[in-house]
């Protein structure tokens, strides 16, 4: 950021606040910067919470109460609120809004630029599912399936993930079964923890990736936009060696294999010709191209070559 100000952060979620495993999170993958906390559910009375109960066939959504209590909602009454509270705090003045919650999927309209939590890790999976690799999601409850239909994340696969003792970690394992042939497992709701990702990766033996790690990650390279001056174009070509060595962020260096993956796909290399040189399959040339990307923050070889080529030399 050099000699500018630190930017204000808006962190919007779906209860009530401080959500500390969020915010914990997001400091891992943005740094110490100024932070605030919105919760959708803040000011709202219990009894109006209360409420707030579905019925049986309405579409619901699990979140976490400022007691630590979790609760199930009706989607619609949370959507109002959190368009309504999105439009709040859009006027007073922060640089970057974060919503951290999945579910939401209402267009919001904002001055301030928008990591919008669903779409973020939307993009992310069509990312993944364009290379027929097969994504497994765990979501909190099971009638959230039709939110995975909506989305149109076509060959991946789905499990819904029970929560009746009122925690994110009933029938984890239920769920972990049902999803045992993908190729990448998505943990699709913002209370599921790096700790649980590593309980799933452990038991599946698959990559895992929390949702809250993908918002993350597209919060970092928005606020890099934002930083950024305008450059001119480098009319050099560099290897890919070169071009990865200006990417790597401080602190979250990649595997060797996700950096030679990476390495080659820089340069232009497909994924079947990437698994032919390292004897390695393009399905698994896929996973680890997938989750470099993720901690780098990007969507596309493009955009990293772009960011490399603008970026000072190391």
């Amino acid at each position: 950021m050099g000699d500018r100000r630190q930017p204000r952060i808006a962190v919007i979620t779906m209860g009530q606040t401080p959500r500390a495993d969020v915010m914990n999170e997001l400091r891992v993958a943005l740094g110490d910067l100024s932070y605030a906390e919105f919760g959708v559910l803040d000011d709202v009375p219990q009894q109006e919470i209360d409420g707030m109960t579905p019925s049986a066939d309405e579409l619901s959504f699990f979140t976490r109460l400022r007691d630590g209590r979790h609760v199930i909602l009706e989607a619609g009454a949370v959507a109002r609120r959190t368009a309504a509270l999105v439009e709040h705090v859009d006027g007073l003045g922060y640089d970057l809004l974060i919503l951290a919650m999945t579910g939401i999927r209402a267009r919001l309209s904002t001055r301030t630029p928008l990591i919008h939590g669903q779409y973020a890790v939307e993009a992310w999976v069509s990312a993944l599912t364009a290379g027929n690799s097969r994504i497994g999601i765990i979501i909190p409850l099971s009638g959230q399936g039709s939110l995975l239909a909506e989305a149109g994340y076509g060959t991946m696969l789905q499990s819904s993930h029970a929560t009746t003792a009122g925690s994110h970690a009933t029938h984890l394992m239920d769920a972990i079964g049902r999803v045992s042939g993908a190729d990448l497992i998505i943990m699709n709701s913002i209370g599921y923890t790096e700790e649980m990702a590593e309980q799933v990766a452990e038991a599946s033996g698959k990559p895992v990736v929390t949702a809250c790690r993908i918002i993350a990650g597209t919060a970092r390279l928005r606020l890099a936009e934002i930083a950024q001056n305008p450059l001119d174009a480098v009319a050099k070509t560099y290897s890919g060696t070169e071009l990865l060595k200006r990417l790597l962020p401080p602190g979250e260096p990649l595997t060797q294999r996700e950096s030679e993956v990476l390495v080659h796909a820089l340069e232009g290399a497909a994924n079947k010709f990437i698994g032919r040189t390292l004897g390695i399959s393009h399905r698994t040339v896929e996973i680890h191209r997938s989750r470099a990307m993720l901690k780098l923050g990007a969507m596309s070889i493009t955009e990293l070559i772009w960011r490399a080529l603008a970026n000072p030399e190391r």
